[in-house]
């Protein structure tokens, strides 16, 4: 099962430090995190829906915590 979550931001490559070492990929889930010129993009990987539910989650979480910052 995939996601793909796309956020909008005037400082991508700044959002990507911030957020990398918290999304970390492991056996149970691979995450991929890109930049684009207005937006960061995260892809995130697992077998099981529940997983990919909690782990979507989680980006929104960071990703607003970090923007609060």
């Amino acid at each position: 099962m995939r996601s793909k979550t796309e956020i909008e931001t005037e400082t991508p490559k700044q959002l990507k430090e911030i957020l990398e070492p918290s999304l970390d990929s492991g056996d149970k889930v691979e995450y991929n995190i890109t930049t684009e010129k207005d937006r960061i993009v995260v892809k995130v990987e697992t077998e099981k829906l529940g997983t990919l539910r909690a782990c979507t989650d989680n980006v929104f979480r960071l990703t607003m915590l970090a923007t609060k910052i």
